[in-house]
């Protein structure tokens, strides 16, 4: 089973931003890779059990922080992260335990707390490379983003990260194989220039015909010309069979006359 990306939010630090993040990745991934909303927990469930399992099956976690991430607080003024059971915390919490990858996305100007501001379980989310989203540039983000998990490889493995570092590497080499030629040839660029190339091809072997045409004309057979064959005809002083009989005593062939025949009397 493919694993899943797993996005961990405040709805009063980033709901409107979280929801945005959730729908680009649903139509880049596919919605059956992306677990957001603790409203997914069917009701009646160990709401606790249930996020460790989920996030359990996740290849990266978004730990979506806000303004008010690290301060938030509950109906008593309580900072929200310094209870065992809030759900970021223990989202966040699981995903480190389990050393799944846990990339910060800091919204509009936020920064990552420093581990001196975190519960215990959290203090290595102070170590973790983010990378900023704000509003201006949005989409430019989000491509960012979409292009580093499908880089890594984060949704192609299985739930079981403990290789998930080999099954990167395996992931990426793999694209590069199969599709190094297809890339460079989808490159609007590449396409330009190689549409230069082919149609410089042409002419030139348009050219080269031309000049071999021009150079060497094919020779014109000579028309056979048959000699006739000399005719040899014998004949008497009153007839030859040739084709019928012959009257007279004169046979002419080639421009030349002989005849043996005594001359008749007048």
């Amino acid at each position: 089973m493919a694993a899943k990306v797993f996005i961990s939010y405040r709805r009063a630090d980033s709901a409107g931003y979280s929801g945005r993040v959730m729908d680009r990745l649903d139509r880049e991934l596919g919605r059956d890779l992306v677990f957001m909303d603790v409203d997914a927990i069917p009701l009646g469930t160990n709401f606790s059990k249930v996020l460790h399992e989920e996030v359990a099956k996740c290849g990266v976690l978004l730990a979506v922080i806000g303004p008010n991430w690290l301060d938030a607080r509950d109906e008593h003024g309580n900072r929200r992260l310094d209870n065992p059971n809030d759900f970021v915390r223990i989202e966040i919490g699981a995903a480190l335990q389990r050393s799944i990858p846990v990339i910060p996305l800091l919204l509009d100007g936020a920064r990552i707390p420093k581990a001196d501001e975190l519960p215990e379980d959290l203090k290595e989310l102070a170590l973790r490379n983010g990378m900023e989203i704000r509003h201006a540039s949005f989409q430019d983000d989000m491509n960012r983003l979409v292009r580093g998990l499908k880089e890594e490889g984060v949704y192609l493995t299985d739930g079981d990260t403990t290789e998930f570092s080999t099954k990167t590497q395996a992931a990426q080499s793999d694209l590069k194989g199969s599709d190094g030629l297809w890339g460079f040839l989808r490159d609007k660029s590449n396409q330009q220039v190689l549409g230069w190339l082919g149609g410089g091809l042409v002419v030139a072997v348009t050219g080269l015909w031309a000049a071999f045409v021009y150079f060497y004309p094919p020779g014109k057979s000579p028309e056979a010309k048959s000699a006739a064959p000399a005719v040899s005809v014998q004949a008497d002083c009153s007839a030859i069979a040739i084709g019928g009989n012959v009257t007279g005593a004169t046979i002419t062939t080639g421009g030349t006359t002989n005849t043996d025949c005594a001359p008749k009397p007048k």
